[in-house]
């Protein structure tokens, strides 16, 4: 989870500098949260996205159990916003996976025969397969998943997915440690803003 949190001491000093009043504080303030919170998805998402190699849009989409990847709240009267960013694993599926290096005979396979997904082909699943998922009358549930055998045996198939979990949190580190100063100069700005309307 990252915080971004106003202090009371940091409030009453800048509506001091600005002269401020309290409507124009609040106002300014929730806005500077908004601002800043929003900064920090934008951040995670495309900075986490850059170093796991994948695509960014599947870090803004519920799991398959329908639970969100990303969440925000806010609280005026605490003057505090905080989000939440799941570190799911992610299925091949939603990674625009591609089968590669079909051929070959049963006694000589194809070595790079499987699944590649991710920014560049970045993700690479040996003896991985597209598999199409359909329901029970017939529809497909969603175009294909990405599965590969458990051993040499037809059967168990395990669904393939790609962990970001540890790039996602050192990424959250280093973001955590910038938002003091990213609330701080959004709530001068806001402020200023307010306070010089006519």
């Amino acid at each position: 989870m990252i915080e971004a949190k106003l202090e009371k001491s940091e409030i009453e000093k800048l509506q001091r500098f600005f002269n401020a009043t309290e409507k124009q504080l609040s106002t300014a303030s929730n806005y500077a949260l908004r601002e800043t919170i929003k900064w920090v998805k934008s951040q995670l998402i495309k900075r986490t996205a850059t170093e796991s190699k994948i695509q960014q849009k599947p870090l803004t989409q519920k799991t398959s159990k329908g639970t969100a990847r990303v969440h925000t709240s806010y609280n005026k009267s605490t003057k505090t916003a905080r989000l939440w960013f799941g570190t799911y694993k992610i299925s091949l599926a939603r990674l625009k996976p591609r089968q590669i290096g079909k051929g070959g005979t049963k006694k000589r396979r194809n070595a790079r025969a499987g699944v590649v997904a991710g920014v560049g082909s970045s993700i690479f699943r040996e003896g991985a397969f597209l598999m199409p998922i359909k329901s029970r009358t017939g529809e497909a549930i969603v175009p294909y998943q990405v599965m590969k055998r458990a051993g040499k045996d037809r059967l168990p198939i395990i669904k393939q997915t790609y962990d970001y979990s540890e790039k996602a949190v050192s990424i959250q580190k280093q973001i955590m440690s910038q938002v003091p100063k990213k609330l701080a100069d959004t709530l001068k700005a806001k402020l200023k803003w307010q306070t010089q309307k006519t």
